[in-house]
């Protein structure tokens, strides 16, 4: 099927944006969706760059896309009706760092002097928590480069989905009201006057620092933090930027999730944490619901005595209903929050695996080709 053929809210979802961002918990395909679209905005002519922060690996494996900040362009076949391209990043939170590190430090030698730093070395591969933060970096860094017609950012599932959304905002923050000059100021009086007489001249509390840490550990970290000055404040410029860009009118986030209790209930906290930021609202798509030939004969067996009171059959019918009750439950709660305008997407549950490009296509064209519930 050429995708010239194909109309719906999905196609203008794609069409009518410059950024899509995917929500949802684990486990209803919100990665597989994101590809999707990536791949659907390829069809129609776009050049698109495809964020994922923890991507299936074998979503990764085929496309070709490797670990790290730099985009790997994916190599569709001639005959596969892909007119665009897609460039696809497996964010990864040393590459985004020294990213980082390379544009905001002021000079060559203070980029060295960090990626010595042995603070720096532990913070840039270990420290918990900073992915989404990365992402939003990576993120405002592609929206600079003006060949991108559409940018498709795969967030983190559930609970750090609800992070991410409080990135922006915590970030651009970070050195509001002179926060960073507060805080490196001890650390640079450190470097300065040296660790020994900054700890007599400071009382207890830099010396009950040092005897946790040690005058070692406070020489290191006095050094990272004055050599990080620049980055961070590149960091806080790079949230303010992408604040605005969550909000703006050519951005959409897309709530993906399954007709079961779990996903429905991370998917109305999530719709009540967007309805909260004030972030736009493009769709909300639900995965992974019964096909429409099988609901026309589970209609047709359920006003049958005979094959009506089979147990598979009965067991169909009320994973249906149930289905129906949980959807109905769902929109309610998106149209309190959002209206009535914003799209709720059935995308039916996929017959084939998806491991190839070759099945993916077969994928996309079926999430373009879905209605709204």
């Amino acid at each position: 099927m050429n995708i010239s053929d194909i109309s719906g809210p999905v196609l203008d979802l794609v069409k009518n944006n410059r950024v899509i961002v995917t929500l949802g918990s684990g486990g209803v395909g919100k990665t597989t969706t994101s590809v999707a679209l990536a791949v659907l905005g390829a069809m129609l002519g776009k050049k698109v760059g495809l964020l994922s922060i923890d991507p299936a690996k074998r979503l990764a494996d085929a496309m070709g896309i490797k670990l790290g900040s730099s985009l790997s362009k994916v190599e569709f076949a001639a005959d596969s009706g892909v007119t665009g391209s897609v460039y696809g990043a497996m964010l990864d939170q040393k590459a985004v760092f020294d990213e980082m590190v390379e544009k905001w430090a002021p000079s060559q030698k203070v980029k060295d002097k960090i990626y010595a730093n042995s603070i720096y070395k532990e913070v840039s591969a270990n420290l918990g928590g900073p992915l989404e933060y990365m992402a939003l970096a990576k993120l405002q860094s592609m929206s600079e480069d003006k060949s991108f017609d559409l940018i498709v950012l795969d967030t983190p599932p559930d609970t750090h989905a609800l992070d991410f959304l409080q990135r922006p905002d915590a970030l651009s923050g970070f050195t509001d009201g002179g926060v960073m000059t507060w805080l490196i100021k001890p650390f640079y009086m450190a470097q300065k006057l040296g660790a020994g007489k900054l700890l007599k001249a400071s009382g207890r509390l830099m010396s009950g620092i040092s005897n946790v840490t040690g005058v070692k550990m406070l020489q290191l970290l006095s050094e990272f933090l004055v050599l990080m000055e620049d980055v961070i404040k590149g960091f806080a410029v790079a949230g303010n930027q992408v604040s605005e860009l969550l909000k703006s009118s050519d951005t959409s986030f897309i709530l993906v999730a399954a007709p079961n209790n779990a996903a429905v209930r991370s998917a109305e906290c999530l719709l009540d944490e967007l309805g909260r930021n004030q972030f736009p609202l493009g769709g909300l798509f639900v995965n992974r619901c019964l096909a429409s030939d099988l609901e026309q004969s589970l209609a047709h067996f359920e006003h049958d005595p005979k094959a009506g009171n089979t147990p598979g059959v009965n067991l169909l019918l009320k994973k249906r209903d149930h289905g129906k009750d949980l959807l109905a439950k769902l929109k309610s709660h998106m149209e309190r929050t959002f209206g009535d305008r914003t799209p709720m997407i059935k995308v039916e549950e996929h017959k084939q695996f998806i491991h190839s490009l070759e099945s993916l296509l077969s994928f996309s064209h079926a999430v373009a080709g879905a209605a709204k519930i």
